[in-house]
């Protein structure tokens, strides 16, 4: 008896070693994490001032480095066009350049031609800067439709990133329905929803640590975990706005950069892998 037994241990440990993804059945998949920063002038069109361009990025970029993060910013053609230096300072540094539309206009309220319009403007503008073209986008104020997608898919884009159907996993909308899954090829990334979006104003007096760990939990049917993280280069600056605008800018400067940072220390000690919108559709295809 003592002999079959191992016998049959030893053939168990052949079939292990012959079979070594066996051994990972019980693995953890990772849990990657997407940081997109939408570029375009303080606070639109309330402000319109450059604070979050001249002051915000550079803090943002270095507490990126800080924490090895790699980042998806989506740029209006606007700004690509008057302020180059900021666009290649971000693309040397290893993140990917989106588009954010050209002039942070709702794309809602325009026909289909102005629309195509805006992208090739902002396409070019993003194009002539860095040399590469963007693949990733996001619609002006999440002003995302079905029009959007398609002229998108036609013009090479890979990735739409707005939040209409927060909290929901990525995937490829229908045609007809973009809120909808179907068979197109554009990938559509929704912010997380943690319940409300996951941007400074809207999370204020909670911890975006919770935030965070809500976002995943609400994904425990998934093998891969995804949390999309949206910020804006003036969150991270002191700004002045009228009254009614203060529930929002409230947020901004002190508050957002030590709840980033904490943020991003707790990360340090988890198994998450900061990636790109358009490392996330090349993931999602395989």
């Amino acid at each position: 008896m003592k002999k079959l037994i191992i016998f049959a241990v030893l053939i168990l440990l052949l079939i292990l070693i012959g079979n070594p993804e066996l051994f990972n059945k019980a693995e953890i998949k990772e849990t990657y994490v997407l940081f997109t920063v939408d570029i375009e002038y303080d606070f639109p069109p309330v402000l319109n001032t450059e604070k979050g361009l001249d002051e915000g990025i550079p803090v943002l970029l270095s507490i990126f480095e800080e924490h090895s993060v790699k980042a998806t910013f989506l740029v209006t053609g606007e700004v690509a066009d008057n302020r180059p230096d900021v666009l290649k300072d971000i693309y040397q540094r290893g993140h990917e350049i989106g588009s954010h539309s050209y002039y942070h206009k709702s794309l809602k309220a325009q026909t289909n031609s102005d629309i195509k319009n805006e992208i090739i403007l902002s396409t070019n503008a993003i194009e002539k800067t860095i040399g590469v073209r963007p693949v990733s986008f996001r619609a002006p104020g999440h002003s995302a439709c079905n029009d959007l997608m398609t002229i998108l898919q036609d013009e090479g884009y890979l990735v739409e990133a707005s939040a209409e159907k927060i909290n929901s996993y990525p995937y490829h909308p229908d045609v007809n329905d973009w809120i909808s899954e179907g068979n197109m090829s554009i990938l559509r990334v929704p912010v997380s929803h943690t319940p409300s979006y996951f941007y400074p104003p809207t999370t204020y007096d909670r911890s975006w640590i919770d935030c965070f760990n809500k976002a995943v939990s609400q994904q425990s049917d998934k093998d891969i975990k995804i949390v999309v993280i949206g910020l804006h280069p003036w969150e991270l600056v002191e700004i002045e706005a009228p009254e009614q605008y203060q529930s929002y800018t409230r947020a901004c400067g002190k508050y957002t950069i030590e709840n980033l940072t904490s943020l991003l220390d707790y990360l340090d000690n988890q198994k998450v892998v900061y990636i790109t919108l358009e490392e996330l559709y090349h993931i999602m295809q395989e």
